[in-house]
């Protein structure tokens, strides 16, 4: 089952990540005209709107049925013609460069010609979720700070049915192979539910057979907590630093083992074997994670072998709507996962 979901999806995934990787540059040269600040201050950029535009136009091409949880609305860049006009620019650009690329793209959906056919369907995204009927999660470019960095960042896309996420794909333009070699930078990751999790190169051909890509896994076979390597946010903002640090020191992990990086290229990370916990601790009582911020990053995980749940055990709700309603996220290799649970209830009030 959802081959042809998954098949899109990763299509989709790779044409919007080849178009904020051309918009990267740019973003880098040009901060104060490729940005704006929405309400709750976070950066939107470029290619946040037509990331966004160009995989909802491929999920309401094949699945006009299905209803998208997106993280951005037009109503900024109906306000900004200068803005507006950038992002049509830079889809007609992607359009060219993904058919040089890899041939057609007419699977994944027409030509968008107007900035009024833009913003339509920007705003299909506005669908409140829950827990009957299916739902697809974006975040056309998850950790928007690392993207204006030129650090990680990552173009994420979950399919949930009946409150279930049932497949994701995450793609990653500047995550490496692994941290001691990079020559190579760019992951594709997807994972369908009962059926595993895999890699590819992200600019490779997609295939549509996602087995053949390489199957990977989470380590389950270290020795001690010692040799655990942790994925943590770098922005303060997101997580308790603090209160990560002391399930650390309890677990007796290296202080130097923390791998430090912006958005779901955490789950990414830990997928792949190269980090076994990822700790997402909350920052306050009142914070509310986000459906499209761990929807693909869950199913990658419980697929290739780990545990996600909040900091008290419980396993992620996401029919709820927009909003996990969770009290932080805990990703862990199944060998770990109930001793950082057993380090919480010990050393955080």
């Amino acid at each position: 089952m959802y081959e042809k979901e998954a098949y899109i999806a990763r299509l989709a995934v790779q044409k919007a990540a080849l178009l904020t990787q051309a918009v990267s540059e740019q973003v880098l040269a040009n901060k104060a005209s490729n940005t704006i600040t929405k309400e709750d201050k976070s950066p939107v950029t470029v290619g946040d709107f037509s990331a966004q535009a160009v995989i909802i136009n491929a999920i309401k091409h094949n699945f006009p049925g299905d209803e998208v949880i997106g993280e951005e609305d037009s109503k900024d860049l109906q306000e900004n013609s200068a803005l507006a006009d950038k992002v049509l620019a830079e889809l007609k650009k992607n359009d060219k460069s993904y058919i040089e690329k890899f041939g057609s793209s007419s699977v994944l959906g027409p030509e968008l010609k107007g900035i009024d056919e833009v913003c339509k369907v920007i705003d299909e995204g506005a669908s409140q979720g829950g827990s009957k009927g299916r739902f697809w999660a974006l975040d056309p470019i998850d950790g928007t700070k690392g993207f204006l960095r030129g650090d990680q960042y990552a173009v994420c896309l979950a399919l949930i049915e009946d409150g279930v996420v049932q497949l994701g794909v995450i793609g990653c333009p500047n995550l490496p192979d692994d941290f001691k070699n990079t020559s190579y930078k760019g992951g594709l990751f997807t994972a369908i539910k009962g059926q595993g999790s895999y890699y590819a190169k992200l600019f490779d051909v997609v295939d549509e057979d996602l087995t053949k890509s390489e199957k990977i896994t989470m380590k389950n076979n270290l020795a001690s907590t010692s040799e655990i390597t942790v994925c943590e946010g770098v922005e303060k903002g997101h997580s308790s630093h603090d209160n990560q640090s002391k399930i650390k020191q309890y677990l007796n992990i290296p202080t130097d083992q923390t791998v430090n990086l912006d958005s779901q290229a955490k789950y990414c990370t830990l997928s792949k074997g190269l980090a076994e916990i990822y700790l997402r601790l909350p920052v306050s009582a009142t914070y509310q994670e986000k459906v499209w911020d761990h929807a693909a990053g869950n199913v990658l995980i419980t697929e290739s072998g780990g545990v996600v749940t909040d900091m008290t055990g419980k396993e992620l709700d996401f029919g709820k709507g927009r909003y996990l309603y969770s009290s932080g996220v805990i990703a862990a290799s199944k060998q770990f996962h109930s001793k950082v649970i057993e380090a919480i209830k010990a050393t955080i009030n």
